[in-house]
This record gives C-alpha cells, sequence and structure tokens, in this order.
C-alpha cells in the first residue's frame, strides 16, 4: 500500500471538522485537525499537511492570510479551500493566492472525490479497511453544542447572503466568524438602541416564521456608506431621502432572506414567511420590540457585512422566539448534510 497522504484540516468549526472527517475517514491519510491559520501554517511547517482542507473565516489567521504566507514563505503544501463563502470573487481570490481548488459547504463527498481526482491523489487515497478507518478519525465521536451547530449552520447561510450582495453589487464582501449567543432583554436593547445616532444608522427590522420556528431579523447598518452602495448600484452618489429607504430596504431584504432561506434549509425548513420591513427609529418601537420578545434570555445569531474599501458596514441580528428554541435544537441535531 501507497505512504499515508499527511493531511491537515484547518476550520474553527467542531462540525465542519467532523463532516470532513467522516467524508475521508476510509483514504489512506494521516489527518491532524488544527481550528485556526497560525496552527494550519506549523502544521504545514512541521511536515503535516502534504494536503490542507483550509477554511476561510476564522479567529487568528483567516484563510487569505494563510494562502498568503504559504505563498510567500514557499511552504510546501497544497491547498483545496472549503468554505461557507461562495462568491465568485471569493473563488478568483483564493484560486489568485495559490489554492489548487474550491469547495463550497456544506460537502459532499462526491464533490471531494471529483476534486481529489482532478488533482490526481485518488490513486493514492486508496481505501482502508474498516479497522484502520476508525482509528484514522480523530473527530467522529465529537460531542457538538447546540450553539456550535448552529453557528456553522449560519456560516453558510451567511455565505449565501453574502454571494447575492456581491452579485448586486460586484464587488467582494468581507464575511465575519457569526456569533451565536444567549443574551438578555436588556443586552439586546444595548444593541439596538446603541448603534449610534440616527443620523448615522439605521436599525430595519422584519419578522419571520416557518414551522413553528419564529423571531426577527435585524439589519443595523452605518449610513455613512449609503453613497457608495448608491454609485455600486450605478446612482448618483448624491441620494434623497425617498432612494436611501428604498436601498436601505432593499438590503435589508435580500441579506435577511438569503440568509434565512438557506438557513432554514439546512435544518430541514424548504419554507419560511417574512413580513414587511420596517425602520426602528424611535424610542417607542424598541421598547416594543424588548417587550414582545418576554424572554429572561434570547437566542440570538450575528452577523457582519463588509466593504472597508467603500466604508461599508452592516449587521445583521437574528433574534428567535422562546418557543423556537427546543424545535431548532431538534432539527439542528438531524441537519440534512448527508454524506
Amino acid at each position: 500500500m501507497n505512504q499515508p497522504l499527511k493531511i491537515t484540516i484547518c476550520d474553527d468549526s467542531r462540525l465542519a471538522q467532523r463532516q470532513l472527517s467522516l467524508a475521508i475517514r476510509s483514504w489512506n491519510a494521516q489527518i491532524t485537525i488544527v481550528d485556526n491559520g497560525e496552527k494550519a501554517l506549523e502544521s504545514i511547517r512541521s511536515g503535516r499537511a502534504e494536503l490542507l482542507f483550509l477554511d476561510l473565516n476564522m479567529p487568528i489567521l483567516d484563510g487569505y492570510q494563510v494562502l498568503q504566507r504559504i505563498r510567500e514563505q514557499g511552504l510546501p503544501t497544497m491547498v483545496i479551500v472549503v468554505s461557507g463563502d461562495i462568491q465568485e470573487k471569493a473563488l478568483k481570490k483564493v484560486t489568485a493566492l495559490g489554492a489548487l481548488d474550491f469547495i463550497s459547504k456544506p460537502i459532499s463527498t462526491e464533490t471531494l472525490h471529483k476534486v481529489i481526482d482532478k488533482l490526481g491523489l485518488l490513486q493514492q487515497l486508496t481505501k482502508l479497511s474498516t479497522e484502520q478507518s476508525a482509528a484514522n478519525d480523530p473527530a467522529i465521536s465529537i460531542l457538538l453544542t447546540q450553539q456550535e451547530r448552529l453557528q456553522e449552520t449560519a456560516n453558510i447561510a451567511m455565505g449565501r447572503a453574502a454571494e447575492r450582495l456581491s452579485i448586486l453589487l460586484d464587488t467582494f464582501i468581507s464575511l465575519s466568524i457569526p456569533e451565536v449567543n444567549f443574551i438578555t432583554n436588556a443586552d439586546l436593547y444595548m444593541i439596538i438602541n446603541g448603534t449610534g445616532d440616527a443620523g448615522f444608522t439605521a436599525t430595519i427590522s422584519q419578522g419571520f416564521v416557518g414551522e413553528g420556528i419564529s423571531g426577527e431579523s435585524i439589519l443595523i447598518i452605518d449610513k455613512s456608506g449609503l453613497p457608495h452602495i448608491s454609485q455600486l448600484l450605478g446612482f448618483s452618489s448624491e441620494i434623497n431621502a425617498d432612494l436611501e429607504q428604498d436601498i436601505l430596504v432593499d438590503l435589508a431584504g435580500l441579506l435577511s432572506s438569503s440568509f434565512l432561506k438557506t438557513f432554514f434549509q439546512q435544518i430541514g425548513i424548504p419554507q419560511i414567511n417574512q413580513g414587511v420591513p420596517s425602520f426602528l427609529d424611535s424610542e417607542r418601537e424598541l421598547e416594543h420590540l424588548i417587550k414582545s420578545n418576554g424572554m429572561p434570555d434570547i437566542l440570538t445569531i450575528t452577523v457582519t457585512y463588509s466593504i472597508p474599501s467603500h466604508n461599508i458596514f452592516c449587521d445583521l441580528l437574528l433574534i428567535f422566539t422562546l418557543e423556537s428554541i427546543e424545535p431548532m435544537n431538534q432539527r439542528s441535531e438531524l441537519f440534512s448534510w448527508s454524506l
């Protein structure tokens, strides 16, 4: 049998680590798992990453920074990017930095095998026996928390929304690592009310519901970037109040609907209903949002979309009702991520 190929999986999500580990458990490989870009570089330098599966959105060093350092330092590895960020411009960017291929999350064994075959590695990665396969898989028994499952689900949904925004604005969208938290009503109030003067920020709310899971999506956007958004959309940089409102509502609808559609599909809900977007622009409306939640602890998911070069920054905040938590927990344990 050929010598095992040394493979490193680099992803900050334990769910993503588990998914990829399951997909390659029968390969003739020695697998190392790391959770940030700095550790990935260490793995390459120590000879544990002849092949590197690399996520893009990670702490310490992201995937783009890792690729840049691999190229600058001439480090010996083959890189396949595995990411929820499916923007065409992201694909071009990682290819320019030296990645050999790009696989979108959630990963499938069929796609993975096609990529490996294209790289000429399929013969080397021959099937192992059941005993060898089990010994070679350090991640299969990982017990995942609800927050970890929801974070990776949100990561993929975030990438789909960024793809649509990238197409609309014809530019690359920088993404954050999604945050899944349980916060108090007071914390929620501070997040929304503490976004700054109404002249500089806009807060747009939109309800959603689907098969017993419901809540509110809130887009918080820095309005100083609106002239740039207007230009990217083909309008003049001088925008009046009506155009400003139209842009904000369209942006909120696009990011919210794109995110929620993908998020719900991953937990087995094919259809959701969304309300009409409305501006939260008074103390009374903020108080109503907090009181209507009626929960001591609130489940929230927060993602950030930005175009730093154009001073465009916005946060998408998802707030889920108390009744939604248990069905979300049950569904997130199942997922539709078949291997």
